[in-house]
């Protein structure tokens, strides 16, 4: 009889182990998903901070060339200025959409100065402009992978529970709203503002 309590007591202790390991374990998966989350944010804002640092340059490098043009530059402006000011990712998708699509008006006015368009640093600050957006687009897909793995992460069980209890919030992907995917001209936007 002694023996059935041994093994009976033992089997107790070791399903209470086993379950406090995979109720640990899961909380772990949790923290390294929102920690992965919280990283690939971190290199889209690098990024982020990147373009418009190079964003500011080509405004300043314009700036010498196109003096008929200000109320594009000051499109490009007010369009960066935004795009440092969003906290959310919704509000930095917004932005850097309107930021995109006046950087491409800039640059098809650009094309009409001869000058800048022979420009070496214009050029160059172009070129790393774009190599930017081609990474910050590597970026966002990983963020939203990351993102994506969390947010199936909050409806497993037991995942879920822990979540719940432990204040694990569903996370946005970085994508754009519906204004921001319809067309968008600066020149439209200034005459809008006039």
């Amino acid at each position: 009889m002694l023996y059935l309590y041994v093994v009976g007591g033992f089997g107790a202790l070791l399903t209470l182990w086993l379950t406090a390991s995979y109720l640990r374990r899961s909380h772990d998966n949790l923290a390294d998903a929102r920690e992965n989350c919280e990283t690939a944010w971190g290199n889209v804002e690098v990024l982020l901070q990147r373009r418009h640092d190079e964003v500011g340059n080509l405004i300043e490098i314009a700036g010498e060339y196109m003096e008929l043009e200000r109320d594009v530059l000051a499109g490009v402006v007010e369009a960066r200025e935004s795009a440092i000011e969003a906290n959310s990712p919704e509000q930095v998708a917004m932005a850097e959409v309107e930021i995109r699509e006046s950087i491409q008006e800039f640059y098809s006015l650009a094309e009409e100065t001869p000058e800048l368009r022979t420009d070496e640093k214009f050029a160059d600050v172009r070129d790393s402009l774009q190599d930017v957006e081609q990474r910050l687009e590597n970026r966002r897909e990983y963020y939203n992978d990351d993102v994506h793995r969390y947010n199936s992460l909050l409806q497993k069980v037991p995942e879920r529970y822990i979540a719940t209890r432990r204040g694990y919030e569903r996370r946005d992907p970085f994508e754009a709203e519906a204004k921001a995917k319809e067309s968008f001209s600066v020149s439209e936007r200034l005459k809008q503002t006039d």
